[in-house]
């Protein structure tokens, strides 16, 4: 199985998210999952947000109380540097947190930045 990312994302922004993910590159609804093609990268997009029975009670609780009602996008990919630049062009003004699925939920303003300073950042390598 490819790694995946989990976007929360406001009720104020989500459908934002959801139309940019559409327009990322070409876009074709699955059963399983949705496919995003973008140049050579491929995704898995889960918009349906099923994802959220795997979190727990107080995960819930706390990006409640964080970001108010929201919704959950799942998000597979191969490499780093494809859901990079996804992520570069899809969140660029919104608000949000981005599970990592590696025991992090980071604001996406803070990703956004982390990419900036650290190109190389794969959050799925500890202490990097």
């Amino acid at each position: 199985m490819n790694p995946t990312i989990v976007l929360l994302t406001p009720l104020g922004d989500h459908q934002k998210l959801v139309g940019r993910l559409r327009k990322a590159g070409s876009y074709a609804e699955g059963e399983i999952f949705d496919r995003l093609h973008r140049g050579p990268c491929s995704f898995g997009v889960d918009l349906s947000g099923s994802v959220l029975a795997e979190f727990d009670e107080d995960e819930v609780e706390k990006i409640t109380e964080e970001l108010g009602e929201f919704r959950a996008v799942l998000l597979e990919y191969r490499e780093v540097s494809c859901i990079r630049t996804l992520l570069e062009d899809v969140l660029q003004g919104l608000v949000g947190l981005l599970d990592t699925n590696f025991d992090e939920v980071l604001p996406y303003a803070h990703v956004l930045a982390r990419f900036g300073r650290d190109p190389e950042w794969d959050w799925r390598v500890p202490g990097h």
